[in-house]
């Protein structure tokens, strides 16, 4: 390999974490949320989810044209903002645009648009982020009745136990939609009406373990990406007659790395980080390692989520630093540049 540092996604982990999740939580659609460029894996992975994932999600407008770029029919749904200079892109690219509230929906109707259009309503009882009431909804299909462009795909929207009765009042004029999607990542246990599981971090590999640094967990999931740097020198040291050794690897704070990743994963090995400074970190070895030997940095042998609180997508900007990553023989060079 002819880079020193390099992120590699394991395609195998890819397709683990999917069908495990597909084995446990049993959905007609799945839905993948790849926004911010898959989470700054690449959005080269969706050539690997044509026949896994159903749907993706993204609340990047800039994704969705990345997502064509590889991909051209994987129905994509846009959760962001929605004006008339962007609208017609979204309907070129094919997108399914959610919509949060009326308004939004009658400047999309005064533009005239004369393609097709998918869209998703986003329900809150709450009225946070979305439409709350059955007077908008029986607004809304008063104002396509007589439109053959728009169509209504389905619904999304987050519920409580003690709000479904308020909810199905309020979307109660909407029958027979073929999207409904009330399953996320926190709360996969299927809702009575919900047809569809949105998921993010699992997929890529989070287990939501708690934070027991190397203690063995159950763990399911596979980390997806692999930080790899390499050992460029190793300084030998000898002090009351007992060799050390301290390898060196070319990877520092201003190649991502922190202080809460303590350990590396050389050889089948984990062994302690010793001092990072800013373009190398020093690793405490012995005498098995060598010169060239692969350092993982992270990997499924190393994961982040044993550093990092649960139920949290930061960790994954150590992904966002300007690195090659492979897929199987494929280079995304400069991957974060749109």
């Amino acid at each position: 390999m002819q880079y020193n540092n390099f992120i590699n996604i394991n395609i195998d982990n890819l397709f683990h974490n999917i069908n495990y999740i597909k084995s446990k939580y049993n959905y007609s659609y799945y839905i993948l949320d790849v926004s911010n460029n898959a989470f700054n894996h690449g959005m080269y992975i969706i050539n690997f989810l044509a026949d896994k994932i159903d749907y993706l999600y993204t609340n990047n407008y800039n994704d969705c044209a990345l997502i064509r770029k590889y991909n051209k029919v994987i129905p994509t749904i846009y959760s962001g903002i929605i004006n008339e200079n962007n609208i017609f892109d979204l309907i070129i690219n094919n997108t399914i645009i959610l919509i949060r509230d009326k308004k939004t929906l009658e400047n999309i109707i005064t533009l005239n648009i004369k393609d097709n259009l998918n869209i998703i309503l986003n329900i809150d009882v709450n009225n946070y982020n979305g439409i709350n009431s059955k007077h908008d909804i029986l607004d809304i299909i008063d104002l396509l009745k007589d439109n053959k462009y728009i169509n209504i795909l389905g619904l999304k929207g987050k519920i409580n136990e003690d709000e479904y009765d308020n909810f199905k009042y309020i979307i109660s004029p909407l029958k027979d939609l073929e999207l409904m999607l009330f399953n996320d990542e926190e709360d996969k246990n299927k809702i009575k009406i919900s047809n569809a599981l949105k998921l993010n971090y699992s997929v890529y590999g989070i287990n939501n373990v708690k934070k027991s640094l190397f203690k063995k967990e159950e763990v399911n999931l596979k980390q997806i990406f692999t930080l790899n740097s390499k050992v460029i020198r190793i300084i030998k040291n000898i002090k009351n007659k007992k060799e050390t050794y301290t390898g060196v690897i070319p990877f520092g704070y201003l190649n991502g790395i922190s202080e809460d990743i303590t350990k590396v994963y050389i050889n089948n090995k984990l062994y302690n980080i010793k001092k990072i400074n800013d373009e190398y970190s020093l690793i405490e070895i012995d005498n098995t390692v060598n010169i060239e030997d692969k350092v993982e940095i992270t990997s499924y042998n190393n994961p982040l989520e044993f550093y990092y609180p649960i139920n949290t997508l930061l960790y994954f900007n150590i992904l966002s630093t300007n690195l090659p990553i492979i897929y199987k023989e494929y280079i995304l060079e400069k991957t974060f540049n749109y």
